[in-house]
């Protein structure tokens, strides 16, 4: 499991035994995560007001009628606050820019993702470290928002109906191919490459997804990484599966260097959840990066993300036809690099990303030996010609090439050793050029709409395709409560071995109805979509409400929703695997004086599967046939798993400060089958099917 970094959360709001006379906190910049100096904060009951100092830290010191009392944050060019407090504790304050989109602060407008203005979903830092089913990885964190389709329990991520392969995970305004790590931890889960310490924002796009990124088309996940690094900051993470560290050698105003290094053992994990770690032989991983971001004086930006990672993974592959391990390697690279040049009314960028991979996986008569590359460049501008008005426009170029060699039984059925099989290589490529132009404009103060158009090449093939999207959003009271309301027809290339490189069209419409607080926000989500291409025709559509509410003490989401998604083979139309008629999410944490609590859940619908009609013994294989249903009409039963986390934070100095906690996953035990090809006697999948209860405790330092 991957608790990391969970201690900045608990600095900045764990209950603390302070004297009821004295009130602290600090206050930031809510999108540069940067603390502000000469923010007037003002308490009403008291009439007692100061000024917070240069590092951002503010401190009230005799309240002579006590609490409760209304605390006014304020300065100029930012919105005011008003934040009740009932009770004495540490406050940390975020700040949002009162116009964003005015001249006077076109800078800070340049650096926010152009997308941002019609995003469904923004995950913060501390909604993913306090997700007890996120274990503190950011693209769990997505899996369990209403927008992913919940079939599985992995990082690989599917919107509302959709192949996870078609879902586009962007680092830097980079795509990021296979950003999953494979190492797994029975049910801790699949984690993202992607470190949580080393993100600023996590954006999230289930439908119409921005045309500006490349390759998008059923969703999309937008992830930019610190622009901020704490002087010479060092975090260690000790626990039954990993030892970890983050260390910032350099820091000076915003630019920064942080180096982080992890390595995943099983050994400790296994002695502690023997029962449910048992098919497990083992599981390992190593990875080692680096962060970095520079701006000088004269506002150029450079920014660098690099990580390179070793994982290896073994499990009991169990098959009718055959039972032993299944041994999987791989080793990759990942680098990511942005040069950017701000002007007063424009915005200039270059992009660079590579992801090398070498893989090793087999079982039984089973073998596949991968080797790729992919390249990425691009470069984009930016203008803000009026105050109301921004337009974007690039060029970016994609290359990957994948050379495989694959062992596979002739018979999907058998995998015995000594049964027949296909030998076959090949070296599928894929090259994509695309120019876009996307304009948003406000009409008015409560309206504003984008439209994009995009042309994108491919060579290899000698096709060209045009796409096109539509945003709106009106703001129906000020800026709590929001319609929005998409259209979009764009592409996406699926790589499948047997079929090479796949071009899949999707057309999607998306209504989404939002009203947020300061204390509480619901929202209704309704879509429908389809996805074609030369094997299949899927089409998709549903609904989701969510309601979340914080008080003084603990905070509550509730998420219920439904997945209608039909694929086409042929002449045959069957339940797709990413069809869940009816979900119902919940997460919530409390604070206590001793503890905190963190406690999410989910219940669904059970995956559809191709039910097995009969078998036959074949004296010719020696082997039994199995002969099934040829649509997927049967489902498993409902599907319900709860996650626990309990955790406590310990403040030794101001140097010096650690939080313990333990975490429960799958708490009542209940196996759940998670393999969108499970059926009840065969299976076509590598990987295991019923979760089990692991506990897992650790210690998080920080100095």
């Amino acid at each position: 499991m991957k608790i990391k970094y969970l201690l900045i959360f608990f600095i900045g709001i764990s209950t603390c035994s302070i004297a009821q006379t004295q009130l602290r906190g600090r206050v930031m910049d809510a999108y540069h995560q940067t603390y502000l100096e000469n923010v007037s904060l003002l308490l009403i009951h008291n009439k007692l007001s100061l000024l917070s100092d240069s590092t951002g830290t503010f401190q009230f010191s005799k309240l002579s009628k006590g609490l409760p009392d209304t605390l006014l944050v304020s300065m100029i060019g930012y919105k005011q606050k008003y934040i009740p407090i009932q009770y004495n504790k540490d406050l940390e304050i975020q700040l949002t820019l009162d116009k964003p989109n005015a001249l006077a602060e076109v800078k800070v407008k340049a650096s926010v993702p152009m997308s941002e203005d019609f995003v469904n979903q923004k995950i913060n830092f501390l909604d993913v470290v306090v997700n007890a089913s996120s274990k503190a990885d950011p693209l769990l964190a997505v899996q369990s928002t209403s927008a992913a389709s919940p079939f599985g329990e992995s990082a690989s991520i599917s919107f509302r109906g959709s192949n996870p392969q078609l879902t586009q995970i962007y680092l830097n305004d980079i795509p990021i191919p296979e950003p999953i790590k494979f190492t797994q931890m029975s049910s801790l889960g699949t984690f993202s490459l992607i470190p949580i310490n080393s993100i600023k924002d996590l954006l999230i796009f289930p439908s119409n997804p921005p045309l500006e990124l490349l390759n998008a088309s059923t969703g999309v996940v937008q992830i930019q990484s610190n622009e901020s690094f704490s002087k010479q900051n060092m975090e260690i993470d000790l626990s039954l599966g990993q030892a970890g560290i983050h260390w910032t050698p350099w820091a000076k105003d915003k630019n920064g260097i942080s180096i982080f290094g992890h390595h995943q053992f099983s050994p400790l994990l296994k002695s502690f959840n023997p029962t449910s770690l048992q098919d497990l032989p083992q599981f390992n991983e190593s990875d080692w990066g680096l962060n970095a971001f520079f701006q000088t004086k004269n506002l150029w930006r450079f920014k660098i993300f690099s990580l390179l990672m070793i994982e290896k993974y073994s499990s009991q592959f169990r098959h009718p036809s055959f039972a032993g391990p299944f041994e999987y390697q791989k080793n990759r690279h990942i680098q990511t690099l942005n040069l950017s040049k701000l002007q007063e009314h424009a915005q200039w960028t270059l992009k660079f990303g590579l992801h090398e991979s070498t893989q090793h996986d087999s079982t039984g008569n089973y073998a596949y030996h991968p080797k790729s590359v992919q390249l990425f460049s691009g470069i984009d501008l930016q203008l803000f010609p009026q105050e109301n008005w921004t337009i974007k426009t690039g060029y970016q170029w994609f290359q990957s090439q994948t050379s495989y060699q694959i062992r596979r039984p002739i018979y999907s059925f058998d995998y015995r050793p000594q049964s027949p099989v296909i030998l076959f290589s090949n070296t599928p490529s894929l090259s994509q050029q695309e120019l876009f132009l996307s304009n948003n404009y406000a009409f008015s103060k409560p309206f504003r709409m984008g439209f994009a158009v995009k042309l994108t090449h491919f060579p290899s093939i000698s096709d060209w395709r045009f796409t096109h999207q539509i945003h709106t959003r009106w703001y129906l009271h000020e800026l709590e409560k929001y319609l929005n309301l998409a259209w979009s027809k764009q592409i996406a290339s699926l790589y499948t071995p047997e079929n090479e490189y796949s071009i899949v069209t999707s057309q999607q419409v998306s209504f989404d109805l939002v009203q947020e607080k300061e204390l509480q926000k619901w929202s209704l989500h309704t879509f429908y979509k389809t996805e074609k291409s030369l094997h299949y025709t899927i089409e998709a559509f549903g609904a989701e409400c969510n309601f979340s509410l914080v008080t003084s003490k603990s905070k509550h989401e509730w998420s219920l929703g439904s997945h209608w998604s039909q694929m086409k083979i042929g002449t045959i139309t069957q339940h797709s695997p990413y069809q869940i008629p009816y979900f119902l999410r919940t997460n919530s944490q409390w604070k206590w004086k001793w503890v905190d609590l963190s406690l999410s859940s989910l219940i669904r619908m059970g995956n559809y599967y191709r039910p097995l009609l009969a078998s036959a013994f074949s004296s010719e294989l020696q082997v039994y046939v199995p002969q099934f249903d040829s649509l997927s009409s049967d489902n498993l039963s409902p599907y319900m798993r709860i996650d626990a986390m309990l955790s406590k934070m310990f403040h030794k100095s101001n140097q010096l400060s650690w939080i313990t906690y333990i975490s429960i996953s799958n708490v009542l035990n209940r196996d759940n089958v998670k393999s969108i090809n499970y059926n009840w006697d065969y299976q076509q999948s590598f990987q295991e099917y019923f979760q089990k209860r692991i506990i897992y405790v650790g210690v998080q330092m920080r100095w």
